[in-house]
């Protein structure tokens, strides 16, 4: 996931508000992403889209802040919300799938 040629500067805001509701300082996140704290401040700037990407990825996985709240309900934010429904019809396709599949191999035992 990229971050649009130009991001809305409320992203950055919204990622920093964020880390101010779960209690974790620039400090602490960049301790735990064994990161230096510089390049998490330039992240959170907008001076560096991979490190900034995985600070998004870890709040999304880790504390499960919907992305939405993060990137707005913009353009971006109704891209993801698109590619996450899509993930998740495949991801029920599969589960389908594999549920035919357990079927098959115990009606042959």
């Amino acid at each position: 996931m990229s971050l649009p040629n130009d991001p809305d500067p409320q992203v950055f805001l919204r990622v920093k508000g964020a880390l101010k509701t779960l209690g974790m300082s620039q400090r602490d996140l960049a301790k735990q992403l064994g990161l230096a704290p510089g390049v998490v401040s330039l992240a959170l700037s907008g001076g560096n889209e991979k490190t900034f990407r995985r600070i998004v990825e870890m709040l999304e996985q880790e504390h499960g802040i919907d992305p939405l709240q993060l990137w707005g309900e913009g353009e971006r934010g109704d891209k993801i919300l698109n590619e996450l429904q899509a993930i998740k019809t495949e991801l029920n396709g599969l589960r389908t799938e594999m549920e035919a599949l357990k079927r098959l191999i115990q009606n042959k035992k």
